[in-house]
């Protein structure tokens, strides 16, 4: 069964410019590292969702959004429970908070509980990770993201870890 999120969509210059902090987090770390394919940052999970609901999820991304904007990932971080090493920004940008909102409004209109949990933007490096010292990987230089997509996502989980496929988009301007 399929789990269904939203998330921003990093373009190839990010996806390339995080690989070698997956490379450090990993060496540091070990566990499972994110293949680039799967780079996001997740603004909505949903979980598994009703089918008949799904055209309704991607309506969603017709409505209009607020200004989309750039993001620095500046710091190293890990959620303990979960075993995830991550990447995010030191301060959430106020446009990105307002996008969470802004969806997570129109999520509540379709009958979608709100999230249990205080938002903290990330884009999770290492799955099952160790718990090596992360203030080893303190970054020489913040990754800027000029974020233009949100996305619509299904993942299935496999064996070899989830796999994921893009159901419907919208672009973002900048501000």
């Amino acid at each position: 069964m399929s789990r269904l999120f939203y998330a921003l969509w990093p373009d190839a210059d990010v996806v390339q410019a995080l690989q070698p902090w997956v490379q450090r987090a990993h060496a540091c770390c070990g566990g499972r590292p994110m293949r680039p394919d799967t780079l996001h940052l997740t603004l909505a999970f949903l979980g598994a969702v009703e089918a008949d609901l799904v055209p309704d999820l991607v309506a969603l991304l017709r409505s209009p959004r607020g200004p989309g904007g750039t993001l620095m990932l500046d710091r190293f971080g890990r959620f303990r429970g979960p075993r995830i090493v991550w990447a995010g920004p030191s301060a959430v940008a106020p446009w990105l908070l307002a996008l969470h909102q802004s969806l997570w409004r129109d999520l509540a209109a379709l009958g979608l509980p709100g999230p249990d949990d205080t938002f903290r933007p990330h884009v999770s490096l290492l799955r099952k990770a160790g718990d090596g010292d992360l203030s080893a990987l303190a970054p020489a230089r913040p990754i800027i993201w000029a974020a233009h997509r949100l996305v619509l996502v299904a993942s299935t989980p496999r064996e070899t870890g989830s796999y994921y496929q893009v159901l419907g988009e919208q672009a973002l301007v900048s501000a």
